[in-house]
């Protein structure tokens, strides 16, 4: 598995531990969040930049200290295991991207690599990679490529459409052949925070079905179809205003 330091690479691990144990844990470094949201002003601007600084500062620290109880019951309702990943099975790395990571890969001889919560894997891997690689992501495809696909899913109207993708890894954003998608249930108790986890216990099952049929060799993705968009965090003035007229939180 290539991973982000992200916290739900060990309960992606453990989940499939009895079922497809992963021989190894790829890490890599958090990319410079300052370098980042520079990127990403030349594509939105700098004030929703700016905006988005602010919730990743203010809000999500409040939602961390309100939501702990309702993740706690997630974890036990869905029998998720947030253990660590052995020391043994993880290797920490500086980028996806490097030239060291692929020959690491190919030194692995992996049969499937699974991808979460990485940045943009580039075509050099890509390319240097013949064996199926499937990316988790956290929003029904095409229509919520990026983050928070189930928020905004809420947000839009469109319950129907909050849930998660397990597909092929392309060199687009989320733009990869689907596997299986599924939704999710939210209730009022829960926020941006805990959708995560309501669609991660999704995603470890899918994951299965999708690692079954590669080594069934039954796969039969289906091109993604439809409106097709990028979302990104919230801005705090969105966050705000969606939850106090919208009522999502």
């Amino acid at each position: 598995m290539l991973s982000g330091k992200g916290k739900f690479a060990p309960f992606i691990y453990n989940g499939l531990l009895n079922s497809y144990p992963i021989e190894k844990v790829i890490i890599e470094e958090d990319e410079d969040y300052e370098l980042l949201l520079k990127r990403r002003a030349k594509k939105i601007g700098l004030v929703k930049v700016y905006g988005q600084k602010l919730f990743n500062k203010y809000v999500i620290k409040k939602l961390m200290q309100s939501s702990k109880s309702r993740i706690k019951e997630i974890i036990r309702g869905q029998c998720l295991n947030g253990a660590n990943i052995p020391h043994e099975n993880k290797l920490n790395i500086r980028s996806v991207n490097d030239l060291s990571t692929i020959e690491l890969i190919g030194s692995l001889q992996p049969d499937i690599i699974l991808v979460n919560s990485t940045r943009l894997i580039k075509k050099a891997l890509l390319q240097a990679v013949k064996v199926p690689i499937i990316n988790i992501h956290s929003g029904i495809t095409p229509a919520y490529r990026g983050n928070a696909g189930a928020y905004w899913a809420l947000v839009n109207g469109e319950p129907d459409k909050c849930g998660s993708t397990i597909h092929l890894l392309d060199a687009g954003v989320d733009t990869g052949a689907i596997l299986y998608q599924d939704t999710i249930f939210p209730t009022t108790a829960d926020n941006y925070l805990t959708y995560l986890f309501l669609q991660l216990a999704k995603e470890i099952e899918m994951v299965k079905k999708a690692i079954e049929d590669v080594v069934k060799d039954e796969v039969t993705p289906l091109p993604p179809s439809g409106p097709s968009k990028i979302y990104y965090e919230p801005t705090i003035w969105q966050y705000w205003y969606n939850s106090i007229i919208k009522k999502v939180k």
